[in-house]
């Protein structure tokens, strides 16, 4: 394209914007509009109510009732790896694992976790049976407030108030067989605190 034509072309291009400058000046207010619409919104923290908070069943994690000098307090035992790092009502207490010169025996260095790790060595031997389901069940649930047996095969769990009951136990039962690592038949009774209703969920 020549010079000449180059010119002709911009001068009408010129023109034009000048006769439709009002035209151009919304739809460019406009355009702006709904891009910074669309970051503000994509911005926004995205909360799912439809599924429960979790620390994760593929965490090694385990909250066991032990008993101490000031009553019955929860330990959090959680694997750091080689070891595994114990909190006692919700306070650090050391780590422990297991030592090969001593044939595989639970170990500690930390003043404050030995006089509870005979217990809580004997507790992580049973976690994986149904008697010991419910350690597991409070490690990889934090919306589970405490558990109690009601039964041989029946197990109440119940959930802090602010969980949603409905949802919580469907995503329970669509989930809990990946923790199960026993055979024998388990209900769930999942509820809430002060409240009759109960959803079951059946494992096994």
């Amino acid at each position: 394209m020549e010079t000449k034509e180059i010119s002709h072309c911009l001068s009408k291009l010129g023109k034009w914007a000048v006769k439709y400058r009002r035209g151009l000046l919304m739809g460019g207010i406009l355009g702006f509009s709904v891009t910074a619409a669309y970051l503000l919104s994509s911005k926004k923290k995205q909360v799912s109510p439809l599924q429960p908070k979790k620390i994760g069943i593929d965490m090694e994690r385990y909250v066991f009732d032990i008993q101490t000098d000031g009553g019955l307090k929860a330990a959090v035992v959680e694997s750091g790896g080689d070891c595994y790092t114990v909190t006692l009502d919700g306070r650090y207490i050391g780590s422990m694992w297991r030592d090969e010169e001593r044939v595989m025996q639970w170990n500690t260095l930390d003043e404050e976790l030995t006089p509870h790790l005979s217990d809580i060595a004997s507790l992580l031997s049973e976690a994986f049976s149904r008697k010991g389901f419910p350690s597991l069940l409070k490690g990889a649930y934090p919306e589970i407030i405490s558990t109690e047996w009601k039964s041989t095969e029946t197990l109440e769990v119940v959930i802090s108030p602010e969980t949603d009951l409905e949802v919580f136990s469907t995503f329970l039962n669509d989930e809990v067989l990946n923790l199960v690592d026993f055979g024998e038949h388990l209900d769930l009774m999942v509820k809430k605190t002060d409240n009759a209703y109960f959803v079951i969920v059946g494992v096994n």
